[in-house]
């Protein structure tokens, strides 16, 4: 299953995923995406517990956020 923060940019083709800068430490290096809904799969699971996202709550709001920083543990939105 390929997730959309796993694919390439197509507007700039670049080979890295984007991963959007921390408002707070303003670094992108530990930024990881947040997951919601409903089905939580073995492989979101391992995923989470290696560090490449992090799982939120089952229902998104407007108010939550998609991204979390790792360094200095704040989510935002993009």
């Amino acid at each position: 299953m390929s997730y959309p923060w796993e694919m390439p940019s197509i507007r700039n083709k670049r080979k890295k995923p984007f991963r959007p800068r921390c408002r707070f430490c303003r670094k992108n290096d530990e930024v990881i995406p947040v997951v919601y809904g409903f089905e939580i799969t073995e492989e979101l699971l391992e995923k989470e517990q290696k560090g490449e996202i992090k799982i939120g709550a089952a229902a998104i709001g407007a108010d939550r956020h998609n991204w979390f920083c790792k360094r200095c543990e704040s989510g935002f939105l993009r």
